[in-house]
């Protein structure tokens, strides 16, 4: 351990050895049943397998064990843990009536569905985007995950994962995949832009989030905050989910990888794949 200011709660403690994608999600998305089971990771510019995890000394261990408990844990138990097991969010979501069904979008009360922990999801969710900007995450191999820069809203969002209010002008959506089984495959957090704003995004077994950030969120973005919203809206978004797999095939393509393993990830259901 090292003694210097945790990132989170801002006091000089003993630091942990701290993880951007939670060190479980690591195990859970290798190919054990191949010669070489590590998750394929962005390192030095490349797409290797190897187990190479973006980590740093950044949170005591009172932090570390109150994102573990307030979102993580539960977020984990509940995404699928390989390839083609139960994935109990989207099984919750199938059985129930979409409060609205649109041109490739469902939207779902998230605060009536059992089985679904809005306070869990969202505080997950916003753990995720806060840490990609609360350092530069490198691993030991050289990979450098993009940066992420909450500008203004850094502090607050901060302030809200101590148990603060969630922050004014932030928005944030919960999203299900709408494939079955889904792909077992995490990504860090990454910048993009729609028709109406740029957002940040990342992905995780199934579970994805997206965050707009500032006074400029349009109307019709923000009435679908899954913080805000009064169903707390969870949405499956067809759009969504081949953005993410656009991506991971854009990707593993783009970089050196054996003609087998580019054929055993961009199938139709790509797998066990950390980006």
């Amino acid at each position: 351990m090292q003694v210097r200011q945790c990132k989170l709660c801002l006091e000089i403690k003993e630091l942990c050895d701290s993880h951007y994608i939670p060190r479980r999600a690591y195990s859970m998305n290798m190919a054990k049943s191949l010669k070489n089971p590590n998750p394929v990771v962005l390192s030095q510019g490349k797409v290797k397998q190897v187990s190479d995890q973006l980590r740093g000394y950044t949170f005591c261990g009172q932090c570390e064990q109150m994102l573990s408990d307030k979102g993580e844990k539960w977020v984990l138990a509940n995404v699928p843990e390989d390839q083609d097991n139960p994935f109990p969010l989207q099984e919750a979501l199938i059985a129930e009536t979409p409060v609205f069904i649109g041109d490739g979008i469902n939207l779902f009360a998230g605060r009536k569905i059992q089985g679904f922990n809005m306070d869990q999801i969202i505080y997950f969710g916003v753990s995720i985007f806060w840490r990609g900007a609360a350092r530069e995450w490198k691993s030991s191999l050289g990979g450098v995950a993009p940066p992420v820069d909450l500008g203004e809203y850094y502090e607050p969002m901060r302030n809200f994962l101590l148990g603060g209010p969630f922050p004014e002008d932030v928005v944030i959506f919960v999203l299900i995949d709408n494939r079955k089984p889904v792909a077992n495959m995490a990504t860090v957090v990454l910048g993009a832009k729609d028709g109406l704003a740029p957002f940040y995004w990342f992905y995780l077994n199934g579970l994805g989030f997206k965050l707009y950030l500032g006074k400029s969120v349009p109307k019709d973005i923000r009435q679908l905050c899954a913080y805000r919203s009064p169903d707390r809206f969870v949405m499956m978004d067809a759009e969504f989910g081949k953005m993410v797999r656009k991506f991971g095939k854009d990707f593993l393509t783009s970089n050196e990888l054996s003609t087998k393993m580019q054929d055993f990830l961009k199938g139709p259901n790509p797998r066990r794949t950390e980006l």
